[in-house]
């Protein structure tokens, strides 16, 4: 079958439990195989700023071909999710579907379509090169080993923090719109359980460095975002910050997803001890 015959939904018409199918289908076999439920991809793409109306399912009900989700914040678009199931992988459906939403983009007069690619996937990477997409930086994703005891022994305390207090920190700092999406504010703002944010003990409200975490359980905790107000950095917060985090949850290593881009950033969880995963993504941009 032709790909661009392929019935498709918008996800609006589909079950959270329909998408989360094409999901785990469309990523089979990836380098990041996607295991998710209903619940676990609501919780994610609301927090994304998910269309449902632009976002779609290919493929006759009950059998997605490939998955398609966009994401949407004023004049600008992002491809948060596209996968291809595998009988359907070579076909042509991924550029289909991309070649769709700049379509819709152009339609709605956004100015630009974003994505992120894993540099190592090769194929897509060219794919969307060929479209038109160029490289804007690359973001890393980091792991840190658990603390060794000393330094958990020595390290400051914690207290619980709004997560709306996190991003309204970073964009009173201005930093937000140079961030990519999934650090940017209003990203930041929809964190909800079972993430939850905390500040060191002891500093002031307002101008305590602060992070945003998850503990999976019996997994790595997951540290998502890390902010210290702009005037306060370079004293050595940020790294008390970290080692108060590891001296939370003694004997777990963290990991940090491929969202960090490179630089300040990535300099100081470097020299903070941190390891980058041997993955790491490139942030691309289309101007429409």
């Amino acid at each position: 079958m032709d790909v661009t015959a392929l019935p498709r939904r918008p996800v609006a018409d589909c079950t959270a439990a329909e998408v989360a199918a094409a999901l785990n289908a469309g990523f089979e076999g990836y380098l990041v195989p996607v295991r998710m439920d209903a619940q676990g991809y609501e919780r994610r793409f609301r927090g994304e700023d998910l269309d449902p109306f632009s976002s779609y399912l290919f493929g006759p009900p009950g059998r997605p071909a490939g998955v398609m989700l966009v994401a949407r914040r004023g004049w600008t678009s992002r491809i948060a999710s596209l996968g291809v199931a595998a009988d359907w992988r070579g076909r042509g459906l991924g550029r289909h579907a991309l070649e769709l939403a700049a379509a819709e983009a152009r339609m709605r007069g956004d100015h630009a379509l974003l994505l992120e690619v894993f540099e190592q996937n090769s194929r897509a990477l060219a794919l969307y090169e060929r479209l038109g997409f160029r490289r804007l930086r690359r973001l890393y994703g980091h792991r840190r080993e658990p603390a060794r005891p000393e330094a958990v022994a020595a390290a400051a305390a914690l207290r619980p923090a709004d997560p709306l207090a996190l991003s309204r920190a970073v964009l009173r700092a201005g930093e937000g719109a140079d961030l990519p999406w999934m650090l940017q504010p209003e990203t930041l703002a929809k964190a909800a359980h079972p993430f939850r944010a905390v500040a060191l003990a002891g500093e002031p409200v307002g101008q305590a460095p602060l992070a945003l975490l998850r503990d999976p359980g019996t997994e790595a905790m997951l540290l998502t975002a890390l902010f210290v107000p702009p005037d306060r950095r370079r004293q050595g917060l940020g790294r008390r910050l970290l080692d108060a985090l590891a001296a939370a949850y003694p004997g777990r290593p963290w990991l940090i997803p491929q969202i960090v881009p490179e630089g300040p950033l990535d300099a100081f969880l470097l020299a903070a001890g941190w390891t980058r995963q041997a993955l790491n993504q490139f942030d691309m941009r289309l101007d429409l």
